[in-house]
C-alpha cells in the first residue's frame, strides 16, 4: 500500500525536471537573436536606413505608405492631390529623391514646416522601424 509520503520523491523529481526544462527553454529564448534590426535611438539627417533587407522593408513600407502618405502624395509618389494649399513634393525625383535617408525619416516622423506653417503633418501611431520601412518604399519610388 502506497502512502502519500512514498509518492513525494517521484513528484519532487518530476517537478524538478519540469522546472529545469522550463529554465533551459526560457534561457534559449532569451539568447536567440532578434530578427528586428537595431534602430538608432537618435536619428540625424545623415543617418542611413538601418534595415538590412530593403526588399522586405520596401514591401512593408508600401502598405504603410498607402495608409499614411498616398492621400496627399499619390499612389505613385508624384504628388496626387492638387486641392491642397501646399502642393506635396514629387517623391520620385528632385529634392526628396536626393535627400539622405535620415532627412526623409525626420520629415515623416516630425512633419514638415514651410515658413513656420505645418505643410505635412507628422505620422502618428507608427514605430521608428515602420518609418524606416516607409523610407525604403519612398526610395523605391525614385527607381
Amino acid at each position: 500500500m502506497k502512502t502519500f509520503c512514498s509518492e513525494i520523491p517521484t513528484v519532487t523529481r518530476t517537478v524538478w525536471v519540469l522546472l529545469s526544462c522550463w529554465l533551459v527553454l526560457g534561457l534559449a529564448a532569451c539568447s536567440t537573436p532578434s530578427s528586428s534590426p537595431v534602430v538608432p535611438a537618435e536619428v540625424t539627417e545623415s543617418t542611413k536606413n538601418p534595415l538590412t533587407d530593403m526588399v522586405a522593408a520596401s514591401a512593408a513600407g508600401k502598405t504603410l505608405y498607402a495608409v499614411n502618405c498616398s492621400l496627399c502624395h499619390g499612389d505613385d509618389g508624384k504628388s496626387g492631390d492638387d486641392s491642397l494649399l501646399a502642393k506635396p513634393p514629387d517623391l520620385t525625383s528632385g529634392k526628396v529623391a536626393e535627400d539622405a535617408d535620415g532627412a526623409i525619416f525626420l520629415a515623416i516622423k516630425h512633419g514638415v514646416k514651410k515658413d513656420g506653417k505645418l505643410t505635412m503633418p507628422p505620422t502618428k501611431k507608427v514605430s521608428d522601424e515602420e518609418i524606416w520601412q516607409m523610407v525604403a518604399y519612398v526610395r523605391s519610388l525614385a527607381k
